[in-house]
């Protein structure tokens, strides 16, 4: 695997690295994706506590960890309420008619 990311960021760069990342993060895609919501919540803070404490042990700043959690609870559980929010009002949204317009290129001008 290692080899591969290797071999992929050296002859694509930080394009395949960035699309690495996102195939991770995709809802859609990865391991959470028949979840219920509250469990990607958790195990997404969960996560995120683990990445804290580790960057914090990795570079010394122990004192800092707590601020760093707090940070991305705040973060993660906003992304999730505004998921929720836009989620809640596309299904209570009435279906709009298509549109009818047509624009006849012969006319104009």
């Amino acid at each position: 695997m290692i080899k591969y990311i290797k071999q992929a960021f050296s002859e694509n760069g930080l394009f395949t690295l960035g699309k690495m990342a996102y195939g991770l993060m995709d809802n859609t895609r990865n391991g959470l994706k028949n979840s219920p919501l509250e469990y990607k919540w958790l195990v997404t803070m969960l996560i995120a506590a683990m990445w804290c404490i580790a960057f914090g042990i990795y570079t010394a700043e122990l004192l800092f960890i707590g601020y760093n959690i707090i940070g991305h609870i705040v973060l993660i559980t906003t992304a999730f309420f505004t998921f929720f929010v836009f989620t809640t009002e596309k299904a209570r949204a009435p279906k709009a008619n298509p549109n009818r317009v047509r624009w006849d290129l012969e006319k104009e001008g």
